[in-house]
Parts: C-alpha cells; structure tokens; sequence
C-alpha cells in the first residue's frame, strides 16, 4: 500500500488532501464529519472582516445610548479587534478539542489593524495554522498595481511577525508578476501559499434589476490553471504550495502534485451527491495509481513535471500554446 503521508507549513498530514474553506468545515460537527472521511486537515470556515465589524458595530451602538462614557471609549480606542466575534474563536477551539488532524483557521480581511490583534486571538484558540485570505478587489484607478503590492504585503507582515503558528496566503491570480510577488511574501516568513482563491461572481437579475449570487461551484476543467502555475512556480519559490481550484477526484489531485503542490485543497467537490465521500474515493484512487506507477510515496512524484530552470517555463507557457495553433492550423 502507497505512503499517502506528507506534511504542509511543517505539519504531518495522514494524505494530502485538505478540506477547504466552506460552509461545510464551519462548525465542529462537520470538521468530524470530514475527520471521518478521511481529510488530512481542514480549513475552518472563514472568518470576515466584515462580520468583525459587525459585531463590533452592535456593541458601539448599544452603548452610545447608555450612561457609561467608559466603556465606549474603551471600545472605541480599541477598535474593532480586541472585542472581536468570540463565537468563532470558541469553535476553533471545540473543533481542535474534536479532532486530531489539523485545523487550520481562515481569516479573510483586508486591513492591517483588523488582521493582527484578531490573528492573535485565533493563535491563543488552538489553531494548528492560518491561512489569510486575500480577497481584495482594487477599484481606485489612482492606486498603481505596485501600492496594491504594497499594501498585500503590509497586512501579511503585520500578522506573521506577531505569531508563532505557520501562515498560508490564500491568492488570487491577478498579479502582474506571481513569482516575485509569492517571493516577496516568503521573505515575511510565510510557509505557503494556496493557489487560487475563487471569487464569487455576482450576476444581474435583469427582471428584478438587482445583484444576485450564489455558489461558484468549479469544474474539474478549471484544474488547468492552477496546476499550470504551481509548474511554473514550483523552481523558483521556496515555500509550500496548495492547489485549490478544480480538483474533483484523484487524477485533478496527482496532476497538482505532479506539477510541484504540496497539498490540494478539496471543496466543490464536497457539495456534489457524493458529500465528503469522495475524500476517501480520492485517497484510494491516488493509491491505485501509485502502484501502477511503481511509486512507494507521495515524495517519489511531487514536482516530477514542474517546469525546470533550463526549461524556462517552455512546457506550461508558450510552446504548448503556439504548438496546438499549429497543430489545429495545419489539421
């Protein structure tokens, strides 16, 4: 029987698969439910700056009615963080008290102030690990590509400089340089990054004429280009990688760790009528094919296909591209 066994940010993971960030790794009960599947870890359902503000928002208000100039100015001076949602935290830390495999908490903000003091209080939860979700939509045309940069850095230099459990950056693929920009996080002490964080997508009800969303589930055809960049970045960053996007069974999985992954994160997959089932079909189906490869464990293939330095990216960039023009032109 293939060794499944392999290890992410410096933690020891049973398989590479990680359940992601989702409504179904939110409370205690479900990140059992995924335990028992067989997940290697899993990224507790995130926690919004948003809701931080919220909340923070309903204590300031109840108390600007009230005869107590103390504690509103003690809420004030301290905002938002130090009173942040406690409900989260209490189920980092019922969910650690649940499981053994590794949880890890997921933290989606984008200023610096709101990341630090509530990344603190995740750490003192119990969290194994965190992982920071950049999700940031930049709309000020006089804000350059290099302060967006800047600004990304500032929050995760922030977070990492006050913590001791290892830190994930979860991405979106819209920088102008990936490889100097996941380098540049590196050099912040971040373990690994996980590629690509999936935007959710509103849509325009034309009848109603207003904004609706809902699931952006991915296909297993979306798995191509998250794979294509771990190739090319795997030679040239040094921290782990975690392919998210598109992995839907095993073969999406060994092509992400073929291509340089570490780990692979798993979650349209778990909204399918197989549920967290298919977790278990994945960890099989990836040891099949290790026995018929003749590989004994993970470390035997990961990076086999990554792009090489001499390579110069020429397998995933632009020699695939213009070699099927030709190929369709000439046919």
């Amino acid at each position: 029987m293939p060794d499944l066994t392999t290890t992410y940010m410096g933690l020891k993971l049973a398989n590479p698969f990680i359940a992601g960030s989702s409504t179904l790794s939110a409370t205690t009960a479900k990140v059992k439910a995924l335990e028992e599947a067989g997940a290697g870890a899993v990224v507790f359902g995130s926690i919004f700056e948003e809701q931080i503000r919220a909340e923070v928002s309903d204590m300031v208000s109840a108390l600007e009615g009230q005869d107590n100039p103390e504690a509103y100015d003690y809420i004030r001076a301290d905002y938002p963080m130090q009173v942040g949602p406690e409900k989260y935290l209490d189920a980092i830390r019922e969910a650690k008290a649940a499981v053994k495999i590794p949880v890890i908490a997921s933290l989606n903000c984008t200023t610096k102030d709101h990341w630090i003091a509530y990344a603190r209080k995740i750490e003192r939860a119990g969290a194994d690990a965190l992982e920071l979700n950049v999700y940031d939509i930049p709309q000020n045309p006089a804000e350059t590509s290099a302060a967006v940069e800047e600004r990304h850095l500032k929050l995760v230099a922030g977070v990492s400089a006050e913590l001791t459990i290892p830190v994930a950056v979860k991405l979106g693929p819209n920088y102008t340089s990936l490889a100097n920009f996941i380098s540049r996080l590196t050099a912040l002490d971040v373990q690994a990054v996980v590629l690509f964080n999936r935007f959710f997508q509103p849509t325009i009800n034309i009848e109603a004429l207003t904004l609706k969303s809902g699931l952006n589930l991915s296909r297993p055809q979306d798995s191509g280009f998250p794979v294509r960049w771990i190739a090319l970045l795997r030679r040239h960053v040094p921290c782990d990688i975690a392919m998210t996007t598109g992995v839907h069974s095993a073969e999406e999985a060994i092509k992400g760790l073929l291509a340089g992954a570490n780990v692979v994160q798993v979650c349209s997959a778990l909204y399918s009528p197989a549920g967290v089932s298919v977790l278990g079909k994945m960890q099989a189906d990836m040891a099949a094919w290790m026995d018929r490869h003749g590989f004994s464990r993970i470390a035997d293939f990961r990076g086999k296909l990554a792009d090489t330095e001499a390579g110069g990216g020429q397998g995933f960039a632009r020699a695939q591209y213009v070699k099927e023009l030709m190929r369709r032109r000439d046919s």
